[in-house]
Formats: structure tokens, sequence, C-alpha cells
């Protein structure tokens, strides 16, 4: 573990993102004017499933509000579910989700700071490479995984030809068996995935790239009241955040 984050904090060094949204700007009291009667013990985010940047951002979260007197746990659903039940206050928030779900998810209050932000493209195998336009793309067939926002939300501009599937090993596979022309993912997981399970298929990226997203952390409108404090305590690790950067 000491390997690991020694590894982390190196990477972190090294990023050249600064996204705290403004966070010297914002009044932040002290720890000890959190509400105690109001604090939970234990707080439980939604976690995706298969998601191994949302396990570092647990690890980077969990000592923070360890200060704050709050045992920190997860839940892995799929993506939709998840939102679900932590805008319905079954869960208490979203470990990390895209920054702006709010304006859908009403009840899900940000903790304005970037802790990941990724570079989201097109694949394809025998698909054109190159478009003016990254919605271009939209005229054909495209698998997605079903859930995810941002996918949702870009293939929601022209639903024709979609199909959405459970993973992005599935979606993926969709891809190298000619079901669909092209897929979207995050180029870190893109990598990933190819890398592991479909080295020979011939899968390229597309450009141009669809969007950068910046991914922050969501709690339920109840504790609200922590979110002051959180900044206060993400301030002070300044020297690390954001937590990661995909190119």
């Amino acid at each position: 573990m000491k390997l690991f984050l020694k590894g982390l904090l190196s990477l972190i060094c090294f990023s050249h993102i600064v996204h705290a949204n403004n966070l010297s700007a914002v009044s932040i009291p002290s720890l000890s004017t959190i509400d105690k009667n109001k604090t939970p013990v234990v707080i439980t985010l939604g976690q995706i499933k298969t998601s191994e940047i949302q396990q570092q951002v647990f690890e980077f979260l969990t000592p923070i509000y360890r200060e704050l007197g709050i045992e920190l746990k997860v839940k892995s659903l799929p993506s939709k579910r998840a939102l679900a039940f932590s805008n319905k206050g079954l869960l208490d928030g979203e470990l990390l989700r895209v920054e702006g779900i709010e304006g859908t998810y009403t009840n899900l209050v940000p903790v304005p700071i970037t802790l990941y932000q990724m570079s989201t493209y097109a694949y394809t195998i025998k698909g054109k490479r190159k478009f003016k336009k990254p919605t271009e793309i939209l005229h054909f067939k495209i698998g997605i995984h079903r859930g995810v926002h941002w996918e949702e939300t870009f293939v929601s501009q022209f639903p024709h030809c979609v199909s959405r599937v459970g993973g992005t090993r599935i979606k993926f596979k969709l891809l190298a068996l000619g079901r669909v022309d092209y897929v979207l993912s995050s180029e870190q997981r893109a990598n990933q995935v190819i890398a592991k399970y479909f080295p020979n298929d011939d899968i390229v990226r597309v450009s141009p790239i669809i969007k950068k997203i910046n991914l922050i952390h969501y709690l339920h409108q109840k504790h609200a009241h922590l979110i002051p404090s959180l900044l206060r305590a993400l301030k002070q690790q300044q020297n690390v955040l954001p937590l990661a950067h995909a190119k």
C-alpha cells in the first residue's frame, strides 16, 4: 500500500490539471462547526462496478471522512441504479460522478472539486476514423454502457441506432462482432479493456475527441451540511489534487 500511495502521489504531482472551482473563494468553516447531532457515523456511497478509478478515489477520501469522524463505505451497483438509489436517499451519495448530474438528480449536491478528469472518444474497427464533428458518428450504429450519464446524454442528440449493454467489455464485444459500428468510452477505460480482451481486433480511436469530463463527489442533500468541512479537508490536500488525470 505504501508503494501504491507513493506512486499515486508521484502521478498526481506531475498532473497539469488545476481545477478546484475557485476553492480559495469558498468560505469554509472549521471542522469544529459541524453539527454533531446531524453527523452520521457511517456514510455509504454508490460506486460503479468494475471501476479502478473509483477504488482510487475511495482510498483517497476514506481518511478525509475519518477526520470528520465518519466511516466511509461503498456499495457497488449498476450505474443508473446507483444514481436512483442515491437520489432517493437510499444511499448517502455518489463516490465519483460526472459533474452536472444534479440537473437530473436534484437531491444530489456536488462537492465542487474535480477529483478526476477523463477524455472520451468513439472507437471503431471498420468505420470511418475521422469526422469534422463527433456528433456525425450518431448516424451509425452505436454501442454504449447503459446508464452512464455522459454516454446517454451524447446519444440522446440523435438516438437512432443505439445498443445499450451492461459493461465496457460487453460494449467492445459488440464492436468486435460487428453488431455496432462504434462504441463510446473514456480513453483510460478503453485502453484497459482493449489491451486485456481485444488486443488483436484492430480497434482504433476515432477523432476528434468527444469531450473532456470532470468527475466529482456527490452527497445526498440530507448531508449537505458536511460539504463545507469536506472542502476544508480537501483544500488541505491541495498538493495531491486532482487525484488522477486521463489524457
